[in-house]
């Protein structure tokens, strides 16, 4: 049975990150399409005006979630790097934390990574980049884009090539997560780090799994 959350009446303090962290456990809880302003707002407790103070529209809050998600799974990234000084070795421990981030927070990562509700042109990110990661945290979408509109060769060794290919893998294991593919074979966000790891050149050992049959006896 669904559990309906309560409102929490608000009395003082950032309304409008508020509504971003109400707006945020709403799309976990019932998807994005029960987002509206006004069930937010309720959610809140504030009065059905008070949310159009900071967001216009839907289309508006939609931008500050994923502004916000951004800001977490960059947070998940550099913590992954680590102390990491070696560019290879950060960029393999930050896919694998990208992987798992969206595996464990599926319905904000379609919204941080739709192209309606951020700008991959920018050049800011959400997280302070560590040294190993400098560039390919703030600047990848747009020298990218630059490279290939250009017409220039693409060398399979360009660094924006190469790091390409590690974020195609990353997003696209990400969306077999995402859009259920891997839950319908039961394979479950807890693997979510194995296979995040074995596809970015890591071997992993095997892990002990109980049968349904040992559960059972």
């Amino acid at each position: 049975m669904t559990r309906k959350t309560q409102t929490r009446p608000y009395h003082h303090g950032d309304l409008k990150r508020a509504l971003v962290e109400a707006s945020i456990e709403l799309i976990q809880e019932e998807g994005v399409d029960a987002l509206t302003v006004a069930e937010v707002g309720r959610r809140v407790g504030v009065s059905s005006a008070a949310p159009y103070k900071h967001f216009a529209d839907r289309q508006a809050l939609l931008r500050a979630i994923a502004e916000e998600g951004n800001r977490r799974l960059a947070e998940a990234l550099v913590a992954a790097a680590g102390e990491s000084s070696d560019p290879r070795e950060a960029f393999r421990r930050s896919g694998v934390a990208y992987i798992r981030w969206a595996a464990e927070n599926p319905a904000l990562y379609r919204i941080a990574t739709d192209p309606a509700n951020i700008d991959y042109t920018s050049t800011t990110s959400e997280a302070e980049a560590p040294e190993a990661l400098k560039g390919s945290m703030e600047t990848f979408w747009p020298e990218l884009a630059a490279l290939v509109r250009s017409g220039a060769a693409l060398p399979a060794a360009h660094p924006l090539v190469e790091q390409l290919r590690g974020r195609a893998l990353a997003q696209g294991v990400a969306s077999l997560f995402v859009s259920g593919v891997f839950a319908s074979l039961g394979i479950t966000t807890s693997d979510a780090e194995r296979i995040a790891r074995a596809v970015t050149g890591e071997d992993v050992p095997a892990t002990s799994r109980r049968s349904k049959s040992s559960r059972s006896g």
